[in-house]
This record gives C-alpha cells, sequence and structure tokens, in this order.
C-alpha cells in the first residue's frame, strides 16, 4: 500500500520530452525516382498530431501516409516541383516540436547520347556532336567531347536550358580509324551522389578510305613445276576485296580470280609475266604488279656427320652441309627437338661446317641443314646419336603399306650399355604386340644395337594411328626420367579409291536453261586424281580432271544435248573405281517442222503422210486438227491409217506421223499441228488441196458437152441440191464451214 502511494505522488513530477526526427535531413533527389521523406515522433505515450508544412510557398504535391507515430511523404516520381523547406510539427498532451528538411531535385540522364558519327570518310569534314537531355539545375553542369585523352570542345550549361550540348568540326584521316569519341558530362550540383554526378558514352570511330599502298608478297622467281602463292594486301575502310589478272605473252589481260592469295599449283613456263593485283572497295581502288620469272630453288642438298654413326658421349662430331643454289642463298643448321627447333649456324654461302665439342646425351636427336634462296628452300636431316645411355629409338619401316598385305615394322635401338638390361616393346593403342622377333643379346662389356620386330595386316583402322617402339632401361639407381626412351610413327594405310559418288545438285530431271552441278567424292590413299566423263555408245569426253579428292563441276544453261550418262572415275596407283549417273533434260516442244509426203497438191483419192518432227523431251502428243471445220486428226500409235468417216476425227501421235487415205476434195483446207508435253506446246498451220478427178468419159465430143452444159444450166437448182446432197454421202468427206 506503501508502494502504490509512493508512484502515485512521484509519477505527476515526471515530465517526458517529446522528440521529432526527419530524415533525411538534407535530401538530394533525383527527377523521376520514388523517395521518401520521413518523420518519427518519440517520447509521446499516446497517438501524436503530425502536421507537414512547406516554408515555400507552393502546394507539397506528394503522399503523406501517417500511422501512430511516423508519418511519411511519398513521391511517387520526383519532380522538379518537389524542391522546398520542409516542417513536420508533432503535439503530443501539449508539447510540440518541430524538425526540417531541405528538398534538393536534380535531373541527369543515365548516358549521354553522341551523334554524327554514323558515317565518317577519311578527308570529308564531320561534325560531331553529344548531348545530354532533361538536364537540372543545368548551371551546374558541363560537358566534355574528347578524342582518345585529347578535349576536342567543352560546354558548360546554364540556367536557361536543360539540355546540355557540345558539337565539333573536325576532318578525320585514316589514322583516326579505330580510335575513341568519348563524350563526358558532370553534375556538380554538391549533394548529388558520386555514382549519378558523371556520365560518359564512347564511340569507336571507323573511318571509311579507299585502298592505300596495295603490296604483293611471294616469290618473283619460281622453279618450273614448283608451286607459287602470291599474296596480296592493302589497308582500306571498309576492307578492300583483291582481283588478281595476269598479262600473258600475247599483251591481254587475263582474269584469275578473287581473294588475298592467288595459288599456283605446278608453275610453267607460260606463267611467267606480270601479275596485277588490284584493290578496291566503295571509295575507290589501287593496285600493283609484280613480274615473275620461273627459275630454280636450291638442289642436291646434303648433310653428313664426321665420324658418321653412333657418338659416344664426350667425342667431337662435325656437321658439314653442302648445296648447289643459283643465285647463291643462305644455309641454316637446325636442331629440332621436342621444345621446338633451335638455329645453331647460318651462312651466306654453299657450304657450312659446324663442329660439336664434347657431345652430351641430351644433344642427340635430329638435325636438318635448310637451304633457301629467293626462288624456294631444301632440306636435309640426319640424326645424332650419342650414347652411354640408350637414344631415342627409330621404328624402320616402307613408310607407306597396302591395306590387306603384312608390313614390318621394325625398332632398332642404337648403342645401347648394357645391352641385357634394356626390354623393348611394340604400342599400339595402349595395348602392348607381340614382337616376331626377340632382341639378340651381344656380349655385355661392348655396347649394341638391339632391333625387335613386329607384322601388322594393314586394315583401314590403323591409318593414321600411332605405332610405339619403347626401350625401358631395367636398372637399379637410374634416375625414373632416365628410363624409357619411345618413339611414335603413324601408320600409313594406302587403298585404291572407294566409296566413290557422283551426286547431282538438282533433283532430276533438269528443265532446259537451268543449271545443275556435279558432285564426285572417293576416298583414296594416296590421293589420286578424279575425272569426270561424259559417254555415249563408243565415245565419251572429258569434261574435268582434278587432283584430290574432291569434283565440282557445273553445267549452265543446260541443253537438251546434254542428257545422258555421266562417270566420274576416280584413281590412283592402285587401281579406280567409278561412279556413273543419267541426266536428264526436259523442254518444252519447239522447232516443229510437218512435212506432207509425196506432195501437200494430191487428187481425189490420193493418201498422203503427215510427217511432224519437234525439239522437246519428255517425248509430246502430237494432236493434228483441221481448221476449216474443227476436225481434229491425232496419230495414235508409230504408224496409223485413218478411214474417213463422218463423224469427227481425232488421231494422236508420240512420233508424229499421220496416214490420210482416199483423199476428197472436202479434206482440202488448213490444218494445225499442235505439239504439247508438260512443259509447253508449239503450233504448225499447213494447207492440203485436193483436186477432183473430172467425170467425162474419154470420147465424148464437144457437141456433147456443150449439150451437157445447156442441160445442167437448165437444171441448175436441182443440181445444186443434188450436188450437196452426193458429197454429203461420199466415204471420208468433212463437213466444210460454208463461206
Amino acid at each position: 500500500m506503501s508502494r502504490a502511494l509512493f508512484w502515485m505522488l512521484f509519477l505527476p513530477a515526471v515530465v517526458f520530452s517529446l522528440v521529432v526526427d526527419v530524415s533525411p535531413k538534407k535530401a538530394m533527389f533525383r527527377v523521376g525516382d520514388r523517395e521518401t521523406v520521413r518523420c518519427t515522433v518519440k517520447e509521446c505515450a499516446r497517438t501524436p498530431h503530425i502536421t507537414w508544412e512547406g516554408k515555400e510557398d507552393r502546394p507539397l504535391f506528394v503522399e503523406i501516409l501517417t500511422r501512430d507515430s511516423e508519418s511519411v511523404l511519398v513521391y511517387k516520381s520526383v519532380q522538379r516541383h518537389h524542391e522546398n523547406r520542409l516542417q513536420c510539427k508533432a503535439s503530443c498532451e501539449g508539447q510540440e516540436k518541430i524538425d526540417q528538411v531541405t528538398v534538393k531535385v536534380f535531373s541527369f540522364p543515365e548516358v549521354p547520347r553522341v551523334f554524327g558519327l554514323e558515317r565518317v570518310v577519311a578527308g570529308e569534314e564531320v561534325r560531331v556532336g553529344c548531348e545530354a537531355g532533361g538536364v537540372y539545375p543545368a548551371e551546374y553542369t558541363d560537358m566534355k567531347l574528347l578524342l582518345d585523352e585529347h578535349v576536342l570542345v567543352s560546354q558548360d550549361g546554364t540556367s536557361e536550358t536543360h539540355t546540355l550540348e557540345a558539337k565539333f568540326n573536325f576532318t578525320p584521316t585514316r589514322q583516326d580509324h579505330g580510335h575513341n569519341v568519348t563524350c563526358q558530362a558532370e553534375h556538380h550540383l554538391p549533394g548529388v551522389p558520386a555514382t549519378r554526378s558523371s556520365i560518359q558514352a564512347t564511340v569507336t570511330l571507323s573511318v571509311l578510305y579507299p585502298p592505300g599502298v596495295v603490296q604483293v608478297s611471294g616469290a618473283e622467281v619460281v622453279e618450273v613445276g614448283a608451286p607459287l602463292t602470291l599474296r596480296c594486301s592493302a589497308e582500306g575502310q571498309p576492307p578492300p576485296q583483291m582481283q588478281w589478272r595476269f598479262l600473258g605473252s600475247q599483251g591481254q589481260w587475263k582474269e584469275l580470280g578473287r581473294g588475298p592469295e592467288l595459288h599456283l599449283l605446278k608453275v610453267s613456263h607460260d606463267d611467267a609475266g606480270r601479275y596485277e593485283c588490284q584493290a578496291s572497295n566503295e571509295l575507290g581502288q589501287n593496285s600493283t604488279r609484280l613480274h615473275l620469272s620461273v627459275l630454280g630453288p636450291p638442289r642436291n642438298t646434303s648433310l653428313r656427320l664426321s665420324p658418321p654413326g653412333p657418338i659416344r658421349e664426350g667425342e667431337l662430331v662435325r656437321f658439314s652441309c653442302q648445296t648447289a643454289s643459283a643465285p647463291m642463298g643462305e644455309l641454316h643448321l637446325l636442331r629440332e627437338g621436342e621444345r621446338g627447333t633451335k638455329e645453331l649456324m647460318a651462312v651466306g654461302t654453299g657450304e657450312l661446317d659446324f663442329t660439336l665439342t664434347n657431345a652430351q646425351l641430351n644433344q642427340s636427336g635430329r638435325y636438318t641443314c635448310h637451304a633457301s634462296n629467293c626462288y624456294g628452300n631444301q632440306t636435309s636431316s640426319t640424326n645424332l646419336t650419342v650414347t652411354a645411355f640408350p637414344s631415342a629409338p627409330i621404328i624402320e619401316h616402307s613408310g607407306w603399306a597396302l591395306e590387306g598385305e603384312v608390313t614390318v615394322f621394325r625398332c632398332v635401338v642404337h648403342d645401347v650399355y648394357p645391352p641385357a638390361s634394356f626390354h623393348i616393346r611394340w604400342l599400339y593403342r595402349g595395348e602392348e604386340l607381340p614382337p616376331q622377333t626377340a632382341p639378340e643379346l651381344p656380349p655385355t662389356h661392348t655396347t649394341a644395337t638391339l632391333t625387335s620386330s613386329v607384322n601388322m595386316v594393314m586394315k583401314p583402322s590403323h591409318h593414321g594411328r600411332q605405332l610405339t617402339c619403347q626401350v625401358e632401361l631395367l636398372m637399379e639407381g637410374v634416375p625414373k626420367q632416365n628410363t624409357q626412351r619411345s618413339a611414335n610413327t603413324t601408320i600409313d594405310v594406302h587403298h585404291p579409291p572407294r566409296n566413290t559418288s557422283l551426286r547431282l545438285s538438282t533433283p532430276q530431271p533438269i528443265r532446259e536453261a537451268g543449271s545443275v552441278r556435279f558432285t564426285c567424292r572417293t576416298a583414296s590413299a594416296p590421293m589420286g586424281g578424279l575425272r569426270l566423263l561424259r559417254e555415249g555408245k563408243g565415245w565419251s569426253t572429258e569434261l574435268l580432271a582434278v587432283g584430290g579428292g574432291e569434283l565440282d563441276f557445273t553445267l549452265t544453261n543446260v541443253q537438251l544435248n546434254h542428257s545422258g550418262r555421266y562417270t566420274c572415275h576416280a584413281s590412283n596407283r592402285y587401281g579406280n573405281q567409278t561412279s556413273s549417273t543419267n541426266l536428264i533434260v526436259t523442254a518444252p516442244p519447239r522447232d516443229t517442222v510437218v512435212e506432207v509426203l509425196p506432195s501437200a497438191e494430191v487428187m481425189e483419192g490420193d493418201n498422203i503422210t503427215i510427217c511432224c518432227r519437234s525439239i522437246s523431251y519428255p517425248p509430246p502428243l502430237v494432236t493434228l486438227t483441221k481448221l476449216s471445220n474443227n476436225t481434229h486428226r491425232h496419230s495414235h500409235s508409230h504408224t496409223n491409217s485413218h478411214t474417213h468417216t463422218h463423224s469427227h476425227t481425232l488421231l494422236s501421235s508420240p512420233n508424229g506421223t499421220f496416214h490420210l487415205s482416199h483423199l476428197t476434195p472436202s479434206d482440202a483446207g488448213q490444218y494445225l499441228v499442235n505439239v504439247s508435253n508438260h512443259l509447253g506446246h508449239h503450233t504448225h498451220i499447213f494447207s492440203i488441196i485436193v483436186t477432183e478427178r473430172s467425170t467425162v468419159p474419154p470420147g465424148v465430143g464437144v457437141e456433147m458437152l456443150v449439150a451437157a452444159v445447156i442441160m445442167v444450166t437448165g437444171l441448175a437448182g436441182a443440181a445444186l441440191l443434188l450436188d450437196y446432197v452426193l458429197r454429203a454421202r461420199r466415204t471420208g468427206a468433212y463437213e466444210l464451214t460454208k463461206a
């Protein structure tokens, strides 16, 4: 009871101090962002009354969310008119407290825009510019336009504008290609976050310019039969296209092809002359020329060791290299190893001598003498073996093997010591092969040459695989890295051509005037040649011959006479194989010719044969139509005879032959021949004249004829009617259209 009384007396004397806190204290908002200002009231036992007030004479333009002891101003999208000095007032149990915040607004884009560099041509003035819109307040901003690190132009913002813009006129050169044009803009308004106060955009210059100096590289003097590659290069933007031309002995330029390289597989004397490379792009062109002389590269190059054969560790060995070269070139002595090729010596004469004193095991390996001059090069190689420790073994074989035959591979290890401690293994695809011969071991007090051989029946699966001869030193105390040497050889399996195929690029049949590509492929080792032949009965014509396993030949503007059998003939030293296909060319009928035999003018009762010929494939249907009364004659077979009837007659023929017999005057008139297949048709009109035979018997005099004429004249009407009826009933007559 006493404690309760104490608190009742003491509590009214305690005074709580009301706290109002606005955050952030200094607000720097970017236009367009969503931001909030929060007013928090503390030390109030009840729910305080919170109000906001702008110290500047303008509305707040915000959403106010108040809950319990906190009130939040929500700027859904900050705008320039949101700048203000705000006051948050809180009242609680007779107390009032105020806190303030100043809201500043700035606007700065994410990135400026660089313009004017869409097409830049060397030597042509260009106006490059940069702009950044929606800047506020602009008087605190500036902009720079730079070429790499060099400032081209700078511009300060002013309060009268909301867009920063900097422009500069300059004339680019080809050296400017690939350099960077950078636009930098900075906002210096205090309080702007560092991450938003600086923006920039960079554009790499693509300067267009015509081809400059054209350079052609390649040998200017070559040996007859040698390959030659000429390379052409020129700077330009866009990159220039290369065109090769050759000025022959007759003074006429010949187009050779396009591309930066020109390849001559085997140079002949006819290839000597002037070559021109022309580089061109949309802005211009340039060219250069090279004169090619056909001579010879170094020859008869040889590399010898003295003394010959294996060299003991510590002995002296001399390398002698000689070559015949005109003109004199250079000799380089090279050592080839696992880590690459190292040059030991180079001279500018036709002889080279190099001495190794105190030869060491690590100097064992392959040495090459490389002879070269301006026309070409030639090499000669030899192996140096330093003994007292097993040198790398050597695999001996013929170099290539015919599929199905047995090939003997022989592994030789020279000057090993002690020979009884060495073991030779043959490995193929990770598996050990049993050797056919076991090494013979000489006395242990001398160095020895160990050999081992293995026989293999050559299969297609062996081609390109590695066969390994591994020599191991089985001796205690020898470092592991010095106990094993191996040699590899790549199995080269030869075989005659197989899988030869000849295909057409377009499905059969091919319509006349189209194009078709013949593609022939084969597999052979060594690579032989391909020949594309067109064959007929007892004849063939070679269309194309190439060396290699691929042949492509295109027929453009295909004609009917291109139809027939085509064969691809693949061959090498071991045999040949062929693949054939038939080319079928189709065409609508054309060039129709009509012959009437024996003549188109005949007497009544005669027979005629109508022969129609045209050029087409597939074979056409030929129809015969009498134009005067729409009568059709079509020939149905190779040889058809037709007997006249009074009905409309229809004849057709695959070979265009029609037989008309017992002709009458009603058969006279124009006829239409229509030659057609599914691709089209062709027509031809011709006439047949049938002369009526005389019905006056022999021996009747002129007087009787006169009397007959008078009689006929008297009966004209009856005679005309009778004549019409008689003609209509004659066998084989046609109903003609009346005039």
